[in-house]
Parts: structure tokens; C-alpha cells; sequence
């Protein structure tokens, strides 16, 4: 059976229940993010945005990866389906629109090569992320964004 297909976040709700956890992981045959809940994929869709994240990698499936050259499922996202424009209000909502045009963010861009890195990676910094409070993954911009509210410094 085909499995739908969304283009927004919210859209993916009529397809799970959203009081659970999903896994996402980008599908590389159908050029879209594959939506697990249950152990089954639910949709695909272009976008997607969770809240309350952890970024996984399967060892033995990256281990896998490494020594036949050739990819499989083994790194997901797990997390809570949000709507993107709730969640934007909340990470950016304080910046104009002249300043995220301007390329002003709190999002901090993440990827993953099963080649060359263990874990999930910012690519500000190049230091491993595990979790985050919010990730925004879109197949149009080619990006894994996420998010996390930095603790208050003291002195």
C-alpha cells in the first residue's frame, strides 16, 4: 500500500497520534523524510518539525554503512510532530523578517555522514548534538535544523 505523502508538518497529525514519539529518517529512494510511529511508516513527507528531540545512530547499522559502502536506515530523529510556523514563532519570533532574511537564527544547522561521523554534528561548531528542543527537517532546503534553549550563564 502507497503511503501518503505530505508537505507540511501539520499535515502529518492525520496520520499518526501526535501524543506520540516518531522516528524520521531521510529516505534517500523517495527524496523525502519517512515518518515511523509503532514501527511503521506512517508518511513521507517534504517537512518536518519535532519538539522534545534525540538525534540516533544505530552503531551496528553504521558499522554496517562503513564496511559494505552502502547505505541503510540506521539514523533517526525522534521526537513529537509540531507545526513549523508555531515553532519558528517560538525559536525566531523575536527577530524581524529583514533579520531572518539576513540569515539571522537561533536555528543551528545539524548533519549526519555515516562515512565520517560517529553522531549527528552541528556545523557551527562541529561538536556532536544528542538532543534538542525543537529540529526542522525540510527536503526543499536540504537541511536539518535544530534548536535548544541555551541555560543562562551566571558568574
Amino acid at each position: 500500500m502507497k503511503k501518503p505523502r505530505t508537505q507540511k508538518s501539520f499535515q502529518i497529525a492525520e496520520h499518526i497520534d501526535p501524543t506520540k514519539k516518531v522516528r524520521v529518517y531521510r529516505n534517500l529512494h523517495r527524496d523525502c523524510y519517512s515518518v515511523k510511529q509503532g514501527g511503521i511508516v506512517r508518511c513521507h513527507a517534504e517537512n518536518v518539525t519535532l519538539r522534545s528531540c534525540q538525534f540516533i545512530v544505530s552503531k551496528a547499522g553504521q558499522r554496517r554503512v562503513r564496511d559494505e559502502q552502502k547505505k541503510n536506515v540506521h539514523a533517526f530523529i525522534e521526537g513529537y510532530v509540531v507545526d513549523t510556523r508555531t515553532t519558528d514563532q517560538k525559536v525566531d519570533g523575536h527577530l524581524t523578517d529583514e533579520q531572518i532574511d539576513n540569515g539571522e537564527t537561533r536555528w543551528e544547522k545539524v548533519y549526519y555522514n555515516p562515512y565520517t561521523c560517529d553522531t549527528f554534528i552541528k556545523q557551527y561548531d562541529a561538536s556532536p548534538i544528542e538532543n534538542a528542543d525543537y529540529a526542522d527537517l525540510s527536503i526543499l532546503d536540504n537541511a536539518v535544523m535544530a534548536f535548544s534553549h541555551k541555560p543562562p550563564f551566571f558568574h
